[in-house]
């Protein structure tokens, strides 16, 4: 999300973004290490404003009830943001008023471009009545303040789940935090690994010298005993000549469990929505078979319609089936269904034209399956009543998406249902009304003017 905001502020270039985007880890790392909320805030087009594009909250307790990313950072309110990104000056213990009213002091550094232009600041944020957490008036970037945190040994609480190893310019270790020494504990090293060598600590194919040109390694995976490590590297200014090397180590052997787990449970419901979808198209090619050998026209219509049912609610199986987890996408149910059209009327297929139009957004398959027999029900009666004799014709289905309640409106240029016709409750419409109203929690409209067609819509409560 931090590179969307980014392009957000229409201030800052491709390069700028990787930028900022590489600063993402120290934020995250010093608000754990520290117990404060940290923000990377860049300028806009707009004077008097700045846009949060990162925030990161602390483990232990946050200033914040929510993430504020997206959000806007008033200057009137944040004056040491403005003083910053007009001087580059750090700012210490200045103090602000946060989105949610709270009075904070804040620590900020600037962040420059290669150019040496200012292209946001890193914020530290802690309460006023908290005491000073950071000596920064010595250090101008956010690297010098990650690297001065680190070397001169401020307290690391030991309920960060990050190892922190810190290598000299020497390529020796100067400095390992608990969860770290408890890691290469476990693969057989001492209980301290300060002063080894790079060479003897580093578990991947990296190379010293090419951290310090990069400056950041990006994260990778390495299965090594019964463990699985994620392991990162950035280089750090320990002053304005040498460099350290900071090497972030944590044991996901836990995640890793736990996803692949999740995939195997994923495989079996993807099998059981398939078996679903199978009994329910065995079941409606049973009755197809019935109504095509029955002689009274009333039962084959029932049944027909019914068969129609049967096949809507297939086709949400039929899409859990193959992606494999419980939200769908609005657009792809409505599409199915009207294919599911397209074939079983192959004698209109030709003669109506169907048009689906407007937003798209993920439902739950439970709400999936009630929306596929609302549908199912209207285009039935469409294709049925709509366009009688062969005459020609258009359908168009518009989806929009609201703040509480979603949209899906049908339209049809057929004949039209008179007013007495609309009024009476056919089964058809009684099984759309009862799911609009008890399942999706929304409501039902229907206006028809004969010899002009029909408009029926109906409102679902969001989920999200």
């Amino acid at each position: 999300m931090i590179k969307t905001y980014c392009k957000m502020c229409a201030t800052l270039t491709t390069q700028d973004i990787e930028k900022i985007q590489k600063l993402e880890e120290t934020a995250i790392i010093l608000s754990n290490v520290l117990g404060v909320d940290t923000f990377i805030d860049c300028p806009t087009k707009d004077g008097d404003k700045a846009l949060v594009v990162h925030h990161s909250k602390p483990e232990t307790r946050s200033m914040y009830s929510k993430n504020i990313a997206g959000e806007v950072a008033l200057y009137k309110n944040e004056p040491a943001v403005l003083r910053t990104l007009q001087t580059g000056m750090p700012s210490k213990n200045y103090k602000a008023i946060t989105q949610e009213g709270e009075t904070v002091l804040q620590n900020v550094i600037a962040i420059k471009n290669e150019s040496n232009e200012i292209i946001g600041v890193l914020i530290l944020e802690h309460s006023d009545k908290k005491k000073t957490l950071l000596k920064i008036g010595d250090v101008e970037t956010p690297e010098e303040l990650m690297s001065s945190f680190l070397e001169t040994r401020y307290t690391i609480p030991e309920l960060i789940k990050d190892g922190i190893v810190i290598f000299n310019n020497n390529e020796t270790v100067t400095y390992a935090n608990g969860v770290a020494k408890s890691i290469y504990e476990k693969m057989g090293f001492g209980k301290n690994i300060v002063g080894e060598t790079f060479q003897n600590i580093v578990i991947n194919s990296v190379e010293f010298n090419n951290i310090l040109q990069n400056k950041k390694i990006d994260v990778v995976e390495i299965s090594i005993l019964d463990m699985v490590l994620s392991v990162s590297y950035f280089a750090t200014l320990e002053n304005k000549k040498r460099q350290n090397v900071i090497m972030i180590v944590r044991d996901i052997t836990q995640e890793k469990s736990k996803e692949q787990e999740i995939i195997l449970k994923s495989v079996a419901i993807k099998e059981i929505h398939h078996r679903v979808k199978n009994n329910l198209q065995t079941i409606a090619s049973l009755l197809r078979i019935q109504s095509r050998r029955s002689k009274n026209r009333e039962v084959k219509k029932i049944l027909d319609e019914t068969i129609s049912r049967i096949l809507s609610i297939a086709i949400t199986h039929e899409v859990l089936s193959e992606k494999g987890f419980d939200n769908l996408n609005i657009r792809e149910i409505v599409d199915l269904i009207y294919k599911n059209y397209s074939t079983k009327t192959i004698d209109k297929k030709e003669k109506i034209e169907f048009t689906i139009i407007g937003d798209n957004f993920n439902i739950s398959s439970e709400k999936a399956t009630a929306i596929a027999l609302v549908i199912n029900e209207i285009i039935q009666n469409i294709v049925d009543y709509a366009f009688p004799d062969d005459v020609a014709g258009k359908v168009k289905i518009f989806i929009q998406k609201d703040h509480f309640f979603s949209r899906i409106t049908i339209s049809d240029n057929g004949v039209g249902i008179p007013q007495e016709k609309i009024s009476s409750s056919g089964l058809g419409l009684m099984i759309v009304e009862k799911i609009i109203k008890e399942q999706l929690k929304g409501s039902f409209e229907i206006k028809s003017e004969v010899g002009k067609g029909t408009t029926v819509k109906f409102e679902i409560k969001n989920e999200y």
